[in-house]
């Protein structure tokens, strides 16, 4: 039931509601992102989420996706002197979308559709995808979701990005990617070239160690955050291109453990200092690390066990990037905790998301001891 397409559906557009409530609602207190252009491409950015997520069309997922891209290159110039953090986001994501459009039309050859029209691109009309193709559709998804070689331009963006774009970016726009490619290649009536899918596993596992390295060595909270997005959002997609359920399914929890923890750490620096607060900074991080019962653990030890079932030494690779996520988290939760804000909506939104971090926790754990 858990990988019902119909379910997949509405818990994505589910886990993409809550930061997309929990910026609209901090926004009213925040004159920075309070105006028209900000509401315009906040609204822009969760249309086109939504298209993503239902459609089972090629081209309208690539033209949805792009549009995603415009919404999240006109929020990060909501601040005009982010000009050049935004120009780069949009010539690296634009590079993307070119490989991923001609990875698309040679889908088309290879799975012998003479005829261009609209429903030539439906996902069901596809049955295999070559090595090449695939590697050129997954270079715009790798784009938008900062994995490398494709993940330079996420530091730069974080570091000079008002917190509600921020949030947005880390909640919503950055898991698209990871979306298409669930949709896509995990399919199970679609032949890809098995060389595939070890190609993403290895780039995957290697993203999330290098990137979990880095934000261990940063100084700076808003760079260590982003290096952390980097090595979570890698580890979600080893969990989709390991291809069994153990895999998709707890790349599907991460998802929602990452759309809570990353937005919720963030809120944090705009948030008053009270016990409360205090108390939902510390879930968002033990989530983070893959502490049980939070939903962040439920998702990691899917993964590990997914990746232990295919090879032992790819288990150790995931259970050392695990490891880096505590290090690094150990690392800036002194620091996180340090910063103060005077917005008393932050407070509420660090203080919520922690708490639904630790309830579906119990959840998804009391879910799978029961079908176990």
């Amino acid at each position: 039931m858990i990988l019902d397409k119909n379910f997949v559906n509405q818990y994505l557009l589910f886990t993409f509601l809550l930061p997309f409530l929990a910026t609209l609602i901090y926004s009213f207190k925040d004159k920075l992102v309070r105006n028209f252009e900000f509401y315009l491409f906040l609204i822009l950015l969760i249309i086109a989420s939504y298209f993503i997520i239902i459609s089972n069309n090629l081209l309208l997922i690539y033209i949805f996706f792009e549009i995603s891209t415009l919404a999240t290159w006109r929020l990060v110039l909501i601040r005009r002197e982010n000009i050049k953090a935004g120009n780069y986001l949009l010539y690296f994501n634009f590079a993307g979308a070119i490989l991923m459009l001609i990875g698309i039309l040679l889908i088309l050859t290879e799975n012998n559709i003479e005829r261009i029209s609209f429903e030539a691109f439906n996902l069901e009309n596809i049955y295999n995808i070559s090595l090449t193709s695939g590697i050129l559709l997954s270079c715009g998804i790798f784009t938008k979701s900062a994995i490398v070689p494709f993940y330079n331009w996420l530091p730069p963006v974080y570091e000079v990005s008002p917190i509600p774009v921020i949030a947005l970016l880390c909640g919503i726009a950055e898991n698209l990617g990871l979306i298409i490619f669930y949709k896509i290649f995990t399919s199970f009536w679609l032949e890809v070239e098995s060389s595939f899918y070890y190609f993403v596993i290895i780039l995957a596992i290697l993203t999330s160690i290098i990137a979990g390295g880095i934000a261990y060595f940063e100084k700076e909270i808003k760079r260590i955050l982003a290096y952390s997005t980097i090595s979570q959002l890698s580890f979600i997609l080893l969990g989709f291109a390991l291809k069994n359920e153990y895999g998709i399914i707890g790349g599907l929890i991460l998802i929602l453990s990452h759309a809570l923890a990353k937005p919720g750490l963030f809120y944090k620096m705009e948030a008053k200092e009270d016990n409360g607060t205090n108390f939902g900074l510390a879930l968002l991080s033990l989530s983070l690390m893959g502490i049980p019962p939070l939903l962040g653990f439920v998702g990691k030890l899917l993964i590990i066990i997914g990746s232990l079932k295919i090879n032992i030494f790819l288990g150790i690779l995931a259970i050392i990037s695990s490891l880096f996520t505590l290090l690094y988290t150990l690392k800036f939760y002194p620091l996180l905790k340090k910063e103060k804000g005077e917005n008393i909506i932050a407070n509420s939104i660090v203080y919520i998301f922690g708490l639904l971090l630790l309830i579906f926790g119990i959840i998804f754990l009391v879910y799978f001891f029961k079908i176990l």
